[in-house]
């Protein structure tokens, strides 16, 4: 059983789906009253990791649990060329 589903286009993107879904998400208590109880705790892969995010779980009061995006330069291999130009100092 599903806590929450949506569907969106096979082209839409999955990370602008995240906060529409976790607010659509209600968790039975089996106790009388209201029957939703908020997440605590959001695990996700890194693919969704941005700013915009982290900024809105907590003010849900959802702790985001998934590692930081980290964006890996490319070192240079070669050496500087050193650019001479003669009769020129």
């Amino acid at each position: 059983m599903p806590l929450s589903n949506s569907t969106t286009p096979a082209n839409g993107s999955e990370r602008d789906q995240v906060i529409p879904l976790i607010d659509s998400v209600k968790v039975k208590t089996n106790k009388r009253g209201r029957p939703r109880k908020p997440l605590k705790v959001l695990a996700a892969d890194k693919a969704y990791d941005s700013k915009d995010k982290r900024a809105a779980l907590p003010r849900r009061g959802i702790r985001p649990q998934w590692p930081k995006r980290v964006w890996k330069t490319k070192k240079k291999k070669a050496r500087a060329i050193k650019i001479s130009v003669p009769g020129f100092q």
